[in-house]
């Protein structure tokens, strides 16, 4: 093993005989010679070696810790990160706290490219994101233009915008924001496959943040299995907000499969309400940016460490903070029954339309512990987007 050292986001907490490290709620209390502590905690934080800390403790104790250090992920083989002046200079350090390799992890955002469909109350915050994250290139597409009654949660316009495209004025805000960002537009209405022609195939991920028309999931999942993008979308509504799932064709997901899961989970009322609701015209910033944040968060990580929350699923938010955080669906839930995805037709809400909770609970609720009850449809959805954003 060449030199190792403690990733960032583990604290060294001086004792009396030792030293505790600590991240989050974990902690690891090791014991170190007397008059050693500060040498010890400064070579774990310089970069060390079994050999190199063999003064300081036994040869067999040091590979013991590092042994258990390694497993916490709390040890990394990549030199610390040197602030660059840029704008998510601090986030190396964040992202130790998923994965010891959090620079390489930062590289993949640096390297990588992102379609927003719909740059409204979801799509334009999740762009905030991704632009100050590291994300060098979006593309922004949405037919709208924008409106006073956009302005309690459409963060990126002001009121010299209204009446001008999103798309236009968005990307003016981005590099206002982040003068390095590459931002390319479509003002265009999307009703077909044909219309997301226009965005790159080589996306590694589009993020569905539109709400209209009401087969627009559909049409997002279509394009994304066609061109093998990665899709992810999210939704609030009136008193419930989702994101998810995030569907890789790789990863062998499809939409059809997933909803044909989700749907068994209802009563018969509740495949009717669902099949019957329509976006809420009306909106509440917070919870539009609470649930752009989570979309942002999951494609940030999914972009830098191949993994995140939503994968295959979707999570289900109570955010008038009353009933508390629900999932609707377990991991892998979206891997598609049938080889390449081919022959399914319909597929019910799109994967950025969001469940409420009006109708009855779904049949296996009772089973499902009370912080993750399945949700349950409901009509009065928006995904922030549109001629309700």
């Amino acid at each position: 093993m060449g030199p190792v050292r403690l990733v960032e986001s583990v604290r060294c907490v001086r004792e009396d005989g030792g030293v505790l490290l600590v991240r989050g709620r974990e902690a690891l209390r090791v014991s170190v010679r007397a008059g050693r502590t500060g040498e010890f905690v400064e070579a774990l934080r310089g970069g060390t070696t079994v050999e190199a800390l063999g003064s300081i403790a036994a040869p067999e104790r040091v590979r013991a810790l590092f042994g258990k250090l390694d497993s916490l992920g709390w040890l990394t083989g990549e030199e610390a990160h040197s602030e660059q002046a840029v704008p998510w200079d601090r986030q190396v350090g964040w992202f130790t706290a998923l994965t010891p390799d959090a620079q390489a992890a930062q590289r993949r955002l640096c390297g990588s490219e992102v379609g927003i469909l719909g740059v409204g109350g979801i799509g334009g915050p999740a762009a905030q994101h991704l632009a100050a994250a590291g994300v060098p290139r979006l593309w922004l597409i949405d037919h709208d233009r924008v409106a006073v009654h956009n302005l309690n949660r459409q963060y990126l316009f002001g009121s010299e915008d209204i009446g001008r495209p999103k798309t236009e004025a968005a990307a003016d805000a981005l590099r206002r924001l982040v003068p390095e960002v590459e931002v390319r537009t479509v003002d265009r209405r999307v009703s077909g496959t044909a219309d997301l022609d226009a965005l790159p195939a080589s996306l590694d991920l589009l993020l569905l943040a539109a709400d209209r028309p009401r087969t627009i999931g559909e049409t997002a999942w279509e394009w994304a299995r066609a061109t093998g993008t990665a899709l992810l979308g999210g939704a609030v509504g009136l008193d419930t907000g989702c994101w998810g799932p995030l569907l890789d064709p790789a990863q062998g997901h499809c939409l059809h499969c997933f909803e044909a899961r989700r749907s068994a989970r209802f009563s018969s009322v509740e495949r009717e309400l669902e099949s019957r609701s329509d976006p809420t015209p009306y909106s509440f910033g917070p919870t539009n940016a609470l649930i752009a944040a989570f979309v942002a968060r999951d494609a940030l990580l999914y972009l830098g460490t191949g993994r995140c929350e939503s994968q295959g699923r979707r999570v289900v938010m109570d955010v008038l903070g009353i009933g508390g955080r629900r999932e609707e669906a377990t991991a892998d839930e979206a891997r598609c029954e049938r080889p390449g995805g081919e022959g399914h037709s319909g597929g019910g809400p799109s994967p950025g339309s969001a469940p409420a909770a009006a109708a009855p609970a779904a049949a296996d609720a009772a089973q499902a512990p009370a912080a993750r009850t399945a949700m349950t449809p409901a009509p009065a959805t928006t995904n922030g987007t549109g001629r309700h954003a």
